[in-house]
């Protein structure tokens, strides 16, 4: 089972946790191997204590030891993951350049010129878990991630509010063409952050920027109202889009359940008849769930109400990493 290509991960923050969990889970399907992790907040056991603890991110299926500076993760048949941990600034990180790829996951090394530092040895490419406004490329699985090109050597992935909404508008835009849209997220926050007398706060996202640049169709016609707000659970994300033509809603809820369950959407996005709250879409698959009975259809307005693991957004990751590797590999 041992791959040949070979990742670090830079922090291990909410994103770094649930990709681990995430890349375990998916490991048989999985083009390379996770050897290295860095986090230079956190120690070992610390770590080890948030992989065994945390109420979210629950690694059952495996058992999971600590020795040292390796961390094991035990699968039921047998095979053993050895996961390599360093607790050092990034500029100082002892395996940069002995890993095919590395995995900028802290959220501090966004923009190009501190990214491309990791750009050494073997390391022929980096790839962001956040936004990057400068990268050679910000590639969005589902929508763009088949232009990756071997020029790209700093990937973004976009964001988990920009994977939720670019696929499926582009999927809308395709096939009614959208004269407007808008967002509304309500967006969780860290527990450990829930401590600080944290309120409602109302920010910019980046959906709002990346949205119009990868869609330039939304110029001038593109609205996103993001809201943190002091709970640690499940997202929502809805949405409205206009479209160039009415549509009936019988038709609407066909055509896009089809697309879920076998076409253009599929394995993306999910869809439940209707609303059992939130919680059940922790670590979901899915960039985002819609609840049927809460879709409305209003002359040529479609209105659509979702959850989404925010945090979970690392299966796209996880999906465009394996296809990039994947394409190096031909």
């Amino acid at each position: 089972m041992k791959k040949n290509t070979v990742v670090g991960i830079n922090g291990f923050g909410r994103f770094g946790l649930h990709l681990i969990k995430f890349y375990l889970d998916n490991f048989k399907s999985c083009n390379y191997e996770i050897k290295y992790i860095n986090e230079d907040f956190l120690n070992i056991d610390q770590v080890y204590d948030l992989i065994l603890n945390d109420k979210y991110v629950i690694f059952n299926k495996l058992k999971v030891l600590k020795e040292k500076n390796q961390l094991s993760f035990l699968q039921p048949d047998g095979y053993s993951h050895v996961i390599t941990f360093t607790n050092q600034i990034a500029q100082e990180i002892s395996w940069i350049g002995e890993v095919d790829y590395f995995f900028e996951c802290s959220g501090k090394n966004t923009e190009k010129k501190s990214a491309s530092k990791f750009l050494k040895g073997k390391t022929k490419r980096v790839i962001i878990s956040a936004t990057s406004w400068d990268c050679d490329e910000t590639l969005v699985y589902g929508f763009n991630h088949t232009k990756f090109k071997d020029s790209n050597k700093i990937i973004s992935y976009g964001s988990c509010t920009v994977n939720a909404y670019v696929p499926l508008a582009n999927y809308f835009n395709d096939k009614y063409g959208i004269e407007e849209s808008d967002v509304n997220v309500i967006h969780n926050i860290q527990e450990y952050r829930l401590k600080d007398n944290y309120t409602l706060n109302r920010k910019f996202c980046t959906l709002e920027k990346q949205g119009v640049t990868m869609l330039p169709i939304l110029k001038d016609k593109f609205n996103v109202n993001y809201t943190v707000i002091p709970y640690d659970g499940i997202s929502t994300i809805d949405f409205r889009f206009k479209f160039n033509k009415t549509i009936d809603k019988e038709t609407f809820l066909k055509e896009f359940k089809d697309s879920i369950y076998n076409k253009e959407l599929k394995g993306m996005y999910g869809i439940g008849k209707v609303d059992i709250g939130p919680e059940v879409y922790n670590c979901t698959r899915f960039s985002s769930v819609f609840i049927e009975d809460s879709i409305k259809v209003i002359n040529n307005n479609v209105y659509l109400f979702a959850y989404f693991d925010n945090e979970n957004s690392v299966n796209r990751f996880f999906d465009l990493t394996n296809y990039i590797v994947l394409e190096d590999l031909k």
